[in-house]
């Protein structure tokens, strides 16, 4: 008996990826395309543009339980960053590494179904990163968020860690970042900041 056999709450049946590495992470294309502007996914307000992920979880679920009833809603927009899946620091190993498989895994289908698609990156600690960068092609263009970590110093030191990492495993084309802008990495070239959804819409009122 294999998956094939069984019910497909993985969605094995949907999309089985071929994977280079040993956490069995599927391997997005590299795909690069002019990012214009982040919309938050299935917000009223207008599609031109391209869909983060930068929500509650609560939010997206849907996207992983139901990914062919999601397609429609994605087509509206002009590309997709995968999933902003949470990676807590008190989440078990096992449930960071499935965090990540399930960012890649969206990744990869919406990308077989002829979708412009960007990585988002995320990690916890150190001791994620040795599976958090897996399934990108080095030299993409990657996304990551800041929102919430200046709240707390720690938080910050672990984002910076975590982003040096990240440079040094993927060597990015081009980062866009979604969030408050960072002291120690505004200036870079290679970094496009795009403005919270939720500042930008305070700031029009």
């Amino acid at each position: 008996m294999s998956w094939r056999d069984g019910l497909d709450a993985l969605n094995l049946n949907k999309g089985a990826f071929q994977s280079s590495n040993d956490f069995g992470i599927p391997d997005m294309k590299k795909q690069d395309f002019e990012v214009k502007n982040l919309i938050p996914y299935r917000v009223n307000q207008d599609r031109n543009g391209t869909a983060h992920f930068y929500l509650d979880d609560y939010r997206f679920e849907r996207c992983w339980n139901n990914p062919l009833q999601q397609l429609k809603s994605l087509k509206e927009y002009e590309g997709v960053l995968t999933p902003d899946f949470s990676m807590y620091l008190d989440y078990p190993k096992a449930l960071q590494v499935w965090q990540t498989y399930r960012n890649r895994w969206l990744g990869c289908y919406w990308q077989q179904e002829g979708f412009q698609v960007i990585p988002t990156i995320g990690w916890s600690d150190k001791s994620s990163f040795e599976f958090a960068f897996l399934g990108v092609e080095k030299h993409s263009t990657v996304s990551v968020g800041t929102v919430g970590i200046l709240k707390d110093k720690n938080t910050v030191k672990l984002f910076l860690a975590g982003f040096e990492e990240m440079l040094r495993r993927i060597e990015p084309s081009c980062v866009l970042v979604y969030g408050n802008k960072i002291r120690e990495l505004e200036g870079i070239s290679y970094i496009k900041w795009f403005q919270p959804y939720s500042s930008k819409w305070n700031k029009e009122i």
